[in-house]
């Protein structure tokens, strides 16, 4: 079986159904609405993770999509977070990533953020 390409449509599926079937995603999203915007800035590409009613989908976006966070950073930012050499909030305190949103929320929902980059951590991916 051949691992998907990191960062690509099939990779963020594969993300996708990773947060689908995690207990500890699942556990921290009950009664939460909030939608995510993750960019590659240097690939043009834009997914949208949207979370309401228990639910979590993950789907290919414009880079201009409305959410109430975001991510963006270059491809080989999001690659050290994936190797597991910076985590999310690492990423945004070092200027690997921009992130825009709310900060009073983001230290609110600091574990779900950090479980969703445990999961990009984890997920099978090839380079």
């Amino acid at each position: 079986m051949q691992l998907p390409k990191f960062l690509s449509d099939e990779y963020f599926k594969s993300l996708e159904t990773a947060l689908v079937g995690d207990k500890t995603w699942n556990d921290s999203i009950k009664g939460l609405k909030t939608s995510i915007l993750m960019g590659v800035t240097d690939g043009g590409q834009y997914y949208l993770l949207a979370v309401e009613g228990g639910n979590t989908t993950l789907q290919k976006s414009a880079a201009d999509a409305q959410a109430e966070f975001s991510f963006d950073g270059t491809y080989d930012a999001w690659t050290k977070i994936a190797k597991g050499e910076l985590d999310l909030q690492s990423a945004v305190l070092k200027g690997q990533l921009r992130f825009k949103g709310s900060i009073m929320k983001i230290l609110t929902y600091r574990d779900r953020f950090m479980r969703i980059g445990d999961l990009i951590k984890e997920s099978p991916k090839e380079f």
